[in-house]
């Protein structure tokens, strides 16, 4: 793994010293870290949430960018993130970082006494992550990783079906993201006047290699390994974790990967456009989850198990409207007990599956249940920080996805299968003796 790791903090500032009791009219009081894309979303989003949250604080290492957030939220600016941290008037934060910040400034901030949403994946490295989930438990801090994707109903009615044991033996699981452009991917707008001058570049690399100051690498930085994952941390993350959480939140312990560069070289961008990846669990399931960014057709969203699937069906890949599940033939006469034994409100429908025996699709009785409303990921978060309760997706599971993208991008960079024992809880050469195919 040539990734560089940053594991301790250079703020000494304890929990306790910034710590207040919230009360249910308490607002909590924002600092954002990065004011990019996602952090304007997020400056807007908690905008409307004005009874719940208030921004005090923002920071940005590019001072136009903490200009425009220093103006449309009136909070105190900050071009060091450290000097946020510090801040007494800040409860939590949100971490709109390119993705080699991600670990260094969750850690800070936990050992500040603030509460941390960070935006996905959580870290660059497994290492990363693990240690996030420590330091998360050894300061009592709140550990969210923002997918707005997790903060949809329909996950934990999914869940329950599962646990229920209404699939029977869990098999494999199967999810996607694609999407399509004339132009290159994270194609960006770069800003003419950006110079050393108003963008702190040596603040910006961290702990990565030293490169000259680059436009290219500063605004579209997903199109490099140095600060990300490409197709696979940015955009799987957000759909391999939910099938994570549904399936029982096992670890990934084996990945392989195929693809490559089908549509645009690598002297436009760095990581693929175009992955397959196939992950084993240490439940003894399999998942694969595939996708371009040179074209938009999606795999459908399936659970199988050996007595029963679970389609998703409707709306999007991000909030599927509806899940059906089905069972298959041999299972089909207990399958209406075990319905009506789960409790769940849904209507009976006929779905067209394929028949194998028959070569033909045919319809067969199924149960589809609507998905529950849904709640934003900042509503969730906020939430959360007052209540302690766990976050939508908490570290421990931003954890574990976190394993299966790592694992699946180092399959794919290496040309190999890549392992992970979740005893030793990191990355072996071989599989872990107990959990052989």
């Amino acid at each position: 793994m040539e990734r560089r790791t940053f594991i301790g903090t250079a703020v000494s500032l304890t929990a306790a010293s910034y710590r207040r009791v919230l009360g249910a009219n308490n607002k909590v009081r924002i600092g954002i870290i990065g004011l990019g894309m996602n952090g304007s979303t997020h400056v807007q989003s908690l905008l409307s949430l004005k009874d719940e949250a208030e921004i005090t604080a923002v920071c940005d290492i590019y001072s136009p960018r903490l200009d425009r957030g220093v103006s449309a939220t009136r909070a105190k600016g900050y071009r060091d993130y450290q000097e946020l941290l510090a801040d007494k008037n800040v409860d939590a934060v949100i971490i709109s970082t390119p993705d080699h910040w991600h670990a260094r400034m969750a850690i800070d901030a936990m050992r500040a006494g603030k509460d941390v949403d960070v935006e996905k994946p959580m870290a660059l490295t497994i290492e990363e992550a693990k240690e996030m989930v420590r330091v998360a438990k050894e300061t009592g801090r709140v550990l969210a990783v923002d997918s707005e994707h997790m903060a949809h109903g329909v996950w934990k009615v999914a869940k329950a079906v599962v646990d229920a044991g209404v699939l029977g033996k869990l098999l494999w699981s199967q999810t996607s993201r694609s999407r399509n452009a004339k132009e290159p991917p994270w194609n960006y707008a770069i800003d003419a006047d950006a110079s050393p001058q108003n963008l702190d570049w040596d603040r910006w690399l961290g702990t990565t290699k030293k490169v000259p100051f680059s436009k290219e690498r500063f605004f579209r930085w997903r199109r490099f390994w140095e600060y990300g994952g490409g197709i696979i941390t940015d955009l799987y993350y957000h759909h391999i974790t939910p099938l994570i959480h549904v399936t029982g939140r096992p670890f990934p312990i084996r990945a392989v990967a195929a693809g490559g560069h089908y549509v645009y070289s690598r002297d436009v961008i760095e990581v693929p456009d175009t992955v397959i990846l196939a992950l084993d669990f240490a439940n003894g399931a399999s998942m694969s989850v595939g996708g371009s960014l040179a074209n938009s057709v999606e795999a459908p969203i399936v659970v199988r198990g050996h007595e029963a699937n679970m389609f998703f069906v409707g709306g999007s890949h991000l909030r599927p409207g509806a899940i059906i599940v089905q069972p298959e033939r041999a299972f089909a006469d207990v399958f209406p007990d075990k319905i009506r034994k789960l409790g769940l409100q849904g209507t009976w429908v006929e779905h067209l599956q394929d028949d194998t025996d028959s070569s033909q699709r045919v319809k067969q009785r199924a149960f589809r249940i609507e998905s529950p409303p849904s709640e934003s990921f900042d509503v969730n978060f906020l939430r959360c920080v007052r209540t302690r309760e766990k976050p939508v997706l908490d570290g421990e599971l931003g954890y574990r996805a976190q394993v299966a993208v790592v694992l699946g991008a180092e399959a794919f960079r290496q040309n190999r299968v890549t392992f992970f024992d979740p005893r030793l809880e990191q990355m072996v050469d071989r599989q872990p003796a107990g959990f052989e195919r």
